[in-house]
């Protein structure tokens, strides 16, 4: 449908289904109906947006009354304070794709994946919390089978944005650079 390696919201060239979409808008009726869809869409992740803003802001007022009130140990408090920032940076990773493409651009797979490994990472310190509680060791397996499990869910999800990253460069035609020149042939 759209173009996952384009990040900068230029138009490429139109795919079939884009091509049947401006098509069918331009026939009488459509292009009303499409008008209106569209203006609802945007009112839509507007609405969205400011949300998102508001549950960020949300997040960090609940942080500061968690750490002024909280009778937890300098080490939780840091782990808390860490989990609860990358829970807001996954939000505000989600709210400036929203803003991308309510400014024209198209959606990326990019920061997705971003934040599928923020949430991971999330993941991950919590079960190393619940790791240096003395548990038995039944549940002690399960979360080192956990952690096993997040770990490669991670590492699947740094791959994938390797690969989108390498494919967006391998796609975008490379600026014209002085020519290297030969160096003397000594043999």
């Amino acid at each position: 449908m759209n173009n996952p390696t384009d990040r900068s919201g230029a138009p490429g060239p139109p795919s079939a289904a884009e091509a049947v979409a401006r098509e069918v808008a331009h026939t009488p009726g459509n292009s009303k109906l499409l008008a209106i869809l569209v203006s609802a869409e945007h009112g839509i992740l507007y609405l969205v947006s400011l949300v998102l803003l508001a549950l960020g802001v949300g997040i960090l007022v609940l942080l500061t009354l968690t750490i002024v009130q909280g009778g937890a140990s300098g080490a939780e408090k840091i782990i808390v304070i860490l989990e609860e920032l990358l829970l807001v940076l996954i939000v505000l990773e989600i709210f400036v794709t929203v803003q991308t493409h309510l400014a024209g651009g198209r959606l990326q797979l990019e920061p997705f994946i971003i934040v599928g490994i923020i949430a991971i990472i999330r993941h991950l310190l919590s079960v190393v919390v619940r790791l240096t509680v003395s548990v038995s060791p039944s549940e002690s397996r399960q979360q080192l089978t956990e952690l096993a499990i997040y770990a490669g869910s991670a590492f699947i999800l740094v791959a994938a944005l390797a690969l989108a990253r390498w494919s967006r460069q391998r796609l975008t035609p490379s600026p014209p650079g002085p020519a290297t020149p030969a160096l003397p042939d000594d043999g």
